[in-house]
């Protein structure tokens, strides 16, 4: 399975050995279940904040600072915000576009600023009315060469005949050709119902349940190059709900099968420009919910098990190794991941990560460390002894500015074993002696050290 996979997904670019070994959940989202009441459907990160949108209406419900917020909220610098009072009706898909709106869609008709036709643009301040559905949904949206991009179930969009698809262009909605469809069944028409879409060199890929794309036959899944539609091979046999795509143009797409009543998720599939390749599935899979990356490689969020004993849910990592572990998961069900500069946020119906870790419904698994320029005057961090063949290890660090502190064991793949010398400390060199519980087994470990935002780990191994 290990080089069927290497194959498939390209030897040269699945393992990043720049990969930083500084991973750990960053919980500031939903700690002391400060999160959203129900798990979110979509997340975007605009002005540097994260959005986020679904069905729920509080948060922060367990402290002073209740946030009643119609179905969409916004954090920035450790804080939840509402949007004018968001909503009258859940949202189902929200798309940045860098430097000009957030766009927000789903079953609304109304915000405090405006009546609505399930799509609105929010600019930092204020919501906007867009020309939007009289009937259907949107289902998904994104930012293809800086012009917003809808899909869902429709049949006009702004007044525009539109096949469940369309581009957003100068304040008017564009069809793409004559769109996505479904074959009559008894006569009787059907709507395409796209899930998703992502963009890569010049196109624009769809997926969802249809059986053709403009004039050619395209089953589930296909492509807008900008001037018409093309398939990808013989396509998907089940619908299409999930699509990504990796540095080398290799798309992975997530889809589900229905045999009468029951809907079970089909293996991941592979398309590598001229065929398509099963991947599989997570262990104990009931769903895939969600697919992203990093480049090379691919982040799975959904109902799965990966480590029953250690509550290990929800969220995998694919690469030459296979389906592994990514962070000892969360307590429950992944429903939607984002990517952006290193982190790997993932939303969900959850209330405990890596275990032990309590967070309600979002947080960000952070894989590469975004470095400042003071982060590395600021902390220091040294072990003795290390390699370790003792039952105690002592750690020194160093603080340029006072601060709270909070030094963990981890292991590497940032799931926390113990948090201890937690509080307050003042500026200069501190040492603290750890005993090591119950003769912690040999190893590689990290220890991390958290100040001021900042945090730094390094190497512990332990010997026996």
């Amino acid at each position: 399975m290990k080089g069927f996979i290497l194959f498939c997904l390209g030897c040269s670019v699945l393992f990043n050995p720049t990969y930083s070994q500084e991973q750990y959940w960053d919980i500031s989202f939903g700690k002391e279940l400060i999160g959203p009441e129900s798990a979110p459907v979509t997340m975007a990160i605009f002005n540097e904040a994260l959005y986020i949108g679904g069905h729920f209406r509080r948060l922060n419900s367990n402290t002073q600072d209740l946030l009643q917020t119609g179905y969409v909220a916004y954090m920035k610098q450790g804080k939840w915000n509402g949007l004018n009072g968001g909503m009258n009706a859940p949202l189902s898909a929200l798309c940045a576009i860098p430097g000009k709106s957030l766009y927000a869609a789903g079953a609304f008709t109304r915000c405090n600023d405006a009546p609505l036709q399930g799509i609105a643009s929010w600019n930092g301040n204020s919501w906007s009315a867009i020309k939007g559905l009289v009937r259907g949904s949107i289902q998904v949206m994104i930012s293809h060469e800086n012009t917003l991009y809808a899909a869902g179930l429709f049949d006009t969009i702004g007044n525009r005949a539109a096949a469940s698809i369309a581009s957003y262009v100068q304040g008017e909605w564009n069809s793409l050709g004559s769109g996505l469809r479904c074959s009559p069944v008894n006569t009787v028409r059907k709507l395409a119902n796209i899930n998703s879409m992502a963009s890569f060199n010049g196109k624009l890929y769809a997926g969802g349940s249809f059986d053709s794309a403009g004039m050619i036959k395209a089953r589930n899944i296909a492509y807008w190059d900008g001037k018409q539609w093309n398939a990808l091979g013989d396509g998907i046999e089940g619908e299409v709900d999930a699509i990504t795509i990796l540095n080398n143009g290799n798309i992975v797409v997530a889809s589900t099968l229905k045999m009468g009543n029951a809907i079970f998720p089909a293996p991941l599939m592979l398309w590598n420009g001229s065929m398509w390749t099963t991947l599989g599935l997570p262990p104990g899979c009931i769903a895939i919910n969600a697919l992203e990356n990093d480049g090379s490689r691919i982040f799975i969020g959904g109902d799965f098990i990966m480590d029953s004993l250690h509550n290990d849910y929800g969220l995998a990592l694919l690469d030459e190794r296979g389906f592994t572990s990514l962070g000892g998961g969360v307590r429950g069900i992944i429903t939607n991941l984002l990517y952006k500069e290193g982190k790997l946020y993932c939303a969900g119906s959850f209330l405990t990560v890596a275990d032990t870790i309590a967070c309600r419904n979002i947080a960000a698994y952070v894989l590469t460390k975004q470095e400042t320029t003071d982060q590395g005057k600021e902390l220091s961090i040294s072990i003795y002894p290390n390699p370790n063949q003792q039952d105690y290890v002592s750690i020194s660090f160093v603080l340029e500015y006072a601060g709270e502190v909070e030094l963990c064991l981890t292991k590497t793949d940032g799931r926390v074993l113990e948090c201890f010398a937690q509080g307050y400390y003042e500026k200069g060199t501190h040492e603290i002696t750890k005993v090591l519980h119950n003769g912690m087994p040999s190893g590689h470990y990290q220890c991390m050290l958290k100040h001021n935002g900042n945090i730094i780990s390094v190497p512990m191994n332990i010997i026996h």
